[in-house]
């Protein structure tokens, strides 16, 4: 959850993207101090902001909708409020896209394990692009400043570059941005009125994936997991201990299921990926450790030139595009993503072991997709290990 917040005179048409009308009313409210925050989206002035009046993606609605009810309202829209201020109590996840951080000064301190009251890039345990984002100075660190936010700071942390990136054309526009205007500029670094990709997550290069989960919460490398490295409930750490010695090995860990997120999915499922689309669904979540079967077929066209075709290997030129998700593979290969974790490399591979937990995506490795046509199919199948 981000800790705002600008003026209303300026959230008018700087949070919404596009001018607002104001009217005697809404001078009125912009005399007084600003209560909501998106207030510029809630048009009926009923204090609450439905589907229909929020101006941006569905999955950038549904990570402002803690509760899920269609409707973002009470503390959903109150400036500075908290999704939920105890890590202690943050073993679910609410709903499949909220990234599990604590924006609190206990989720610091839990971060923070050799207490030099800075965040670095190995104590992080979550998404490289919400570290950036958060990470205001550049300088590979967080501190408490830049952690717990700001009144006139509005990042928006919880919505990702694919989110804000309602036209698929691998840039976010002034008009697309939803938060404070100072975060935009921090972002944009050549000044040239527009964020790409590379200002907002970074580049990105991979070959496939190794991430261990066990190795990522370890983090005095010694092969066991303590306590203050665990980072959800006591109750979750102690029912892992199953030798109750104060550690979890990674014998215990991986016998338990890991971390405890989401539900393992097992059978298997027929996927269209359309390649205008960034991200598709497939429906399935999956667990840490569970082996993917993926059958793909299909070609999909980039651009306009005929030749300028792909199968799920990638690109029939071998060309790459410049701010694709993945820079250092073929454009228009088959990606994924699990939860908030990748993009993952798939190509023409038939099998991935799953490295984290969290509801399994497919998309395509090109950046402008709004020209693109055509869709892979692919079949997946999900034993649980």
């Amino acid at each position: 959850m981000v800790r705002p917040f600008i003026a209303l005179s300026t959230l008018a048409f700087v949070c919404a993207g596009v001018p607002y009308a104001l009217t005697p009313n809404d001078a009125e409210a912009q005399a007084r101090p600003a209560r909501m925050r998106f207030e510029a989206m809630d048009k009926d002035r009923n204090g609450d902001i439905s589907r229909e009046e929020w101006l941006g993606s569905l999955r950038s609605f549904q990570v402002h909708d803690w509760n899920g009810d269609g409707v973002l309202s009470g503390q959903e829209v109150v400036i500075g409020a908290q999704r939920n201020a105890n890590w202690e109590e943050a073993d679910h996840t609410p709903n499949r896209v909220e990234r599990y951080v604590s924006w609190t000064q206990a989720g610091f301190n839990n971060l923070d394990h050799n207490r030099d009251r800075r965040i670095a890039r190995n104590e992080w345990h979550h998404d490289v692009e919400t570290f950036r984002r958060v990470d205001r100075n550049r300088d590979g660190a967080l501190d408490q400043t830049e952690f717990l936010g700001g009144d006139e700071w509005d990042d928006d942390r919880g919505d990702n570059f694919d989110d804000l990136d309602m036209n698929n054309n691998g840039r976010v526009e002034r008009s697309e941005w939803h938060s404070g205007a100072g975060a935009f500029t921090a972002l944009d670094q050549n000044r040239d009125g527009v964020l790409s990709r590379f200002e907002v997550v970074g580049g990105q290069d991979t070959t496939g994936d190794t991430w261990d989960q066990f190795v990522d919460l370890d983090y005095d490398r010694n092969g066991s997991i303590a306590r203050n490295e665990w980072h959800w409930s006591r109750a979750a750490f102690d029912s892992r201990d199953l030798n109750r010695d104060g550690i979890l090995s990674r014998r215990e860990f991986e016998v338990s299921g890991g971390a405890p997120t989401g539900t393992s999915g097992v059978g298997s499922q027929t996927v269209r990926v359309n390649a205008q689309q960034r991200w598709t669904d497939t429906g399935v979540d999956v667990r840490a450790g569970d082996t993917l079967t993926i059958n793909a077929r299909g070609s999909i066209q980039m651009s306009s030139p005929g030749q300028d075709s792909a199968t799920p290997a990638g690109s029939s030129s071998g060309r790459r595009a410049p701010d694709a998700p993945i820079l250092n593979q073929p454009a228009g290969a088959l990606i994924a993503r699990i939860g908030d974790y990748g993009p993952i490399f798939i190509g023409d591979r038939g099998t991935l072991r799953a490295p984290v937990t969290g509801r399994l995506y497919f998309g395509v490795n090109d950046d402008h997709l709004a020209d693109n046509s055509g869709e892979f199919v692919i079949d997946v199948g999900i034993q649980g290990k």
